[in-house]
């Protein structure tokens, strides 16, 4: 299994649980990509960390995130401008890759 990190702009679901888990600490969850080519969706499993110094920006819903990602296809589902979704338990938020980190 390939691990990859990236950095992306989330924004949270409408619940405060949604909330909670992008603004504290390091959350397992589940993302969800498309691949751009064929439609077809894959699920990762991904540890989530907000990067801010506070969970949200001013006047901002979203929130900056670093993902680590594991799965041996990502590649075809994630890149530098790839939409997804976040869920852990029920539905988190929805984001876009804005860069690759590397280690």
């Amino acid at each position: 299994m390939k691990r990859c990190k990236f950095q992306a702009l989330v924004t949270p679901g409408a619940s405060d649980e949604a909330r909670a888990k992008l603004s504290s600490g390091s959350h397992r969850m589940v993302l969800r990509a498309e691949n751009s080519e064929t439609r077809r969706s894959q699920v990762f499993a991904a540890l989530v960390d907000a990067d801010d110094e506070g969970p949200f920006r001013p006047g901002k819903p979203e929130v900056v995130v670093t993902l680590r990602v594991i799965g041996d296809d990502m590649a075809d589902y994630l890149d530098i401008g790839s939409h997804f979704s976040l869920w852990s338990g029920s539905d988190v938020g929805h984001g876009v890759v804005t860069r690759r980190l590397f280690h």
